[in-house]
């Protein structure tokens, strides 16, 4: 006979050793991390039995779900409440039905487990009572809280409003005795503004510059066209103050920044700059004026022959060449 193959739903395997595998240390260990991990998130939800603790409500506190290992399904660890989240509610819950306490009884006796450690994975009716009614209260301070707190920040938004429109009420008021004082004023003539007189009668330090008048509407001032310096300024065409010559020196007439023959030269400049300056003729004078034979260019690399005949063609090009004498004896009767 075959043997059967069983699923551990904690090793995650199928298997044929029947009851033996509980007993294999693979499945030990992988069962005491698991008890080890759920263990923590009961005990901490446990916690909560008699304090509730309640939180405003958010998208990422509601999404939170814990996997029973015992049941094999996943459980909603908080619940939401109107505008607020009861913290491991929804896990405490799930704790005392009697489902989860039929499968508990199950994992414990397929897996060999001491009946002594259910109680740590269980939650009774009682606990779960005492827990709903400490959540009551709990509730009901919550919302007392939250109540004088919207009035205290609808109390600020209600100041902010006050002093808000209090300052458009000042601003109101402004506009409407200065337009009133413009109005009974004089038409033309120096203002008690900036531009104009001071009240105290002394006028304005501003040196050749005159207005001609100032006007006056509902809000509004007009400033006329005031006389600039009599020979103009860089709108009109003037030349410019820093470029005019002073007292007693002459007008310059040298262009302002380098030439063109001066940049062409800050161009060689350069590129010589980045020739090695250890190279052949670098440091040749090619300013001063030598002797054309200084140098004799007898050299006729192209030409054939001995050195003597293009030495003697060179002499005759440039009329230092002298016919050389037939010495005594050379052409003597030896041959």
């Amino acid at each position: 006979m075959e043997d059967q193959y069983s699923f551990c739903g904690i090793c995650r395997i199928n298997h044929t050793s029947g009851k033996k595998h509980s007993f294999s240390s693979k499945h030990k260990a992988r069962l005491k991390t698991i008890l080890k991990k759920f263990g923590s998130k009961i005990s901490d939800s446990k916690k909560k039995l008699l304090n509730p603790v309640i939180t405003k409500a958010s998208s990422e506190l509601s999404a939170v779900n814990v996997w029973c290992y015992m049941c094999s399904v996943e459980v909603k660890r908080h619940v939401a409440d109107h505008h607020a989240i009861i913290m491991d509610a929804g896990l405490l819950e799930h704790l005392a039905t009697s489902e989860h306490g039929r499968k508990v009884h199950q994992f414990f006796w397929e897996n060999r487990l001491s009946k002594e450690q259910k109680k740590n994975y269980l939650v009774t009716e009682e606990g779960l009572d005492s827990f709903k009614e400490a959540l009551r209260n709990a509730l009901a301070c919550y919302e007392n809280e939250e109540e004088t707190q919207l009035k205290k920040e609808a109390m600020k938004i209600k100041e902010i409003e006050c002093t808000q429109t209090n300052v458009v009420n000042q601003k109101e008021d402004l506009q409407i005795t200065t337009q009133s004082e413009q109005q009974s004023g004089p038409s033309s003539g120096h203002s008690s503004s900036s531009w104009g007189n001071s009240s105290s009668g002394s006028k304005p330090s501003h040196s050749k510059v005159q207005t001609e008048g100032v006007v006056y509407s509902d809000g509004l001032t007009f400033i006329g066209k005031s006389n600039c310096l009599p020979d103009g300024n860089v709108h009109t065409g003037a030349v410019p103050p820093w470029f005019r010559a002073d007292d007693g020196e002459p007008t310059q007439t040298k262009p302002i920044g380098p030439t063109e023959q001066d940049f062409q030269e800050h161009l060689k400049r350069e590129r010589k700059r980045k020739l090695n300056p250890a190279r052949v003729g670098a440091n040749f004078d090619r300013t001063s004026t030598n002797n054309p034979d200084w140098m004799p260019s007898f050299g006729r690399v192209w030409n054939s022959g001995r050195r003597l005949q293009s030495k003697q063609q060179y002499q005759r090009e440039t009329g230092n060449w002298k016919k050389r004498k037939t010495m005594n004896g050379h052409h003597s009767g030896k041959y």
